[in-house]
């Protein structure tokens, strides 16, 4: 007998530890009971958001949700007005009954312990959800039907929100608010610390949007092949280089090396063309070495991974913030995101989703995020293809969602016969929550995959050409290919830009002093 008890022990294991319970009927009991008799105990429930679901007997999750429906009406609450509620919702014999509900009442409770009860409960209810969501991930997981990835991104999502985070939450007053804004405003005129929205390096762009804020979700839109891509990784480059700030790119659409060759055409006297048929002369090859040194040791992260949803960003978001690495996140594209476990669902409630949840990340990382956006063909079938905010392609959460919305709009674009090597474009700011709206002037170089400001009158002259000419038709370093690269200093303000007014910025004098050959002539 005694072998027999000893072979039990060895295949069974240890004993388990008993394990917590679940439930707690009195505790509930005890919390409605002061909910009934004590308005200050209501008030505090109902302000750290206890609702019917948290609790576990389904009697008491009923005399909950008709004190609550009391509580909205502002009706009296007392033991006869909830029962007579329950009656008015067809639930008072699911919720025990009149006896019941009179004993809920009658049950004893602390006043003075009402925030234990309400944090018990809320913890026991957290358990239950994580319990019932494990359950369910472990058939899913067994069923054999669905991808890893799938259900982990599935788990991540529904677990997510269980987790209590209280941090930023609740009123502030107005006086804490203010005071911290002046000292922040104070710090940065005295140059204690630098603005932190990140400039794009565009001086049009930097001026009406005032650079991209943290926290925000800003859409840069056009129709396929207008150079969204393009601008993205101009403006990635640009904060990189002159502010060393962390960038992070999510393409969905285009693999790293694509990338990677987009920036060295942007920055060398190759094109994007020569580059990807690998047909250079020895002394591109010696001018891409160079490039390369100046590039290497740029903050820029890029994940081509194209079956990233919003959940998974977040997580990837949350490992670089950890390792110091993240800083402005661009998303290219969003049409192309999908959320797991979404089958059935209609694409434009998905992509509202989906647009919603950057807009999360951008708040909850403290980080700007910029996401591309396809257009719909509307713009095409108008005589003036000027993109409205009506284009954004599936969805208008999208418009509602973002701080910024900025169309790319090239008049060659649409035309069949030759067009020139370096073309005007405009940059349409339709949206923008912190500032302005209006147009951006700037140039396209196609073959170099590059967007660039517009050469103005103040631009100081290059001596060795004729005079007449800016510098800026004759760069010699990569470096000056795009815009003044003002990041630091405050930038004089001029006028908005319209189709016939061009800003002037009388200062700046350092602006694109070097020069480079590699531009067409005449330009």
């Amino acid at each position: 007998m005694a072998e027999r008890e000893l072979k039990d022990n060895l295949a069974t294991g240890p004993a388990e530890k008993p394990s917590v319970p679940l439930h707690d009927v009195e505790t509930e009991k005890a919390l409605l009971s002061l909910c009934i008799r004590n308005k200050d105990t209501l008030d505090s429930a109902v302000g750290k958001r206890i609702v019917k679901e948290n609790f576990s007997d389904k009697r008491n999750a009923l005399i909950f949700e008709a004190i609550t429906k009391l509580y909205m009406s502002n009706g009296a609450i007392d033991r006869f007005n909830v029962c007579e509620q329950l009656e008015k919702m067809g639930a008072i014999n699911s919720a025990g009954g009149t006896e019941y509900v009179f004993a809920v009442a009658n049950t004893a409770s602390v006043a003075s312990n009402a925030d234990s009860y309400i944090e018990s409960i809320r913890e026991k209810s957290s358990m239950r959800q994580v319990i019932n969501t494990l359950r369910d991930l472990e058939k899913k997981a067994s069923s054999g039907t669905n991808e890893v990835n799938d259900i982990i991104d599935l788990a991540v999502s529904r677990l997510t929100p269980i987790r209590e985070n209280n941090e930023g939450a609740g009123f502030e007053g107005l006086n804490d608010i203010l005071k911290r804004n002046i000292n922040e405003i104070h710090a940065i005129s005295s140059g204690k610390e630098r603005v932190n929205a990140v400039k794009t390096g565009f001086r049009g762009l930097d001026h009406m949007l005032g650079g991209f804020r943290p926290g925000t979700l800003n859409i840069i839109a056009a129709r396929p092949g207008m150079g969204k891509t393009a601008l993205v990784i101009n403006i990635a480059t640009n904060v990189a280089i002159h502010r060393n700030y962390n960038v992070n790119i999510f393409s969905l659409e285009m693999s790293k090396s694509e990338i990677g060759n987009r920036i060295l055409a942007s920055r060398a006297k190759v094109t994007a063309k020569e580059l990807q048929k690998a047909t250079l002369t020895p002394e591109k090859e010696q001018e891409l070495a160079k490039v390369f040194g100046e590039l290497a040791g740029l903050p820029i992260y890029i994940d081509d991974n194209s079956d990233v949803s919003p959940v998974t960003m977040l997580s990837r978001c949350k490992d670089l913030k950890a390792k110091g690495m993240l800083g402005l996140v661009i998303v290219d594209y969003l049409q192309l995101m999908t959320i797991p476990g979404r089958a059935g669902s209609s694409r434009q409630q998905e992509i509202s989703d989906i647009s919603r949840s950057l807009k999360i990340l951008a708040k909850d990382m403290g980080v700007p995020v910029i996401a591309l956006s396809q257009l719909s063909r509307g713009s095409e079938k108008r005589d003036d293809h000027t993109p409205m905010l009506s284009d954004l392609r599936d969805s208008g959460a999208i418009e509602q969602d973002a701080d910024s919305v900025i169309f790319i709009d090239r008049a060659d674009y649409y035309k069949k016969d030759e067009v020139p090597e370096i073309q005007d474009a405009k940059l349409i700011i339709a949206k923008n929550r912190h500032g302005e709206t209006g147009k951006v002037h700037v140039k396209w170089w196609g073959a170099k995959t590059l967007f660039m400001d517009i050469p103005r009158d103040s631009d100081p002259v290059d001596p060795t050409t004729t005079g007449t000419q800016s510098s800026y038709t004759r760069t010699t370093t990569p470096q000056a290919s795009a815009s003044d690269y003002n990041f630091e200093d405050e930038e004089p303000p001029f006028a908005p830009i319209s189709e016939d007014d061009i800003p002037v910025n009388d200062e700046n004098e350092e602006f694109f002093a070097d020069s480079n050959d590699s531009f067409p002539d005449g330009f």
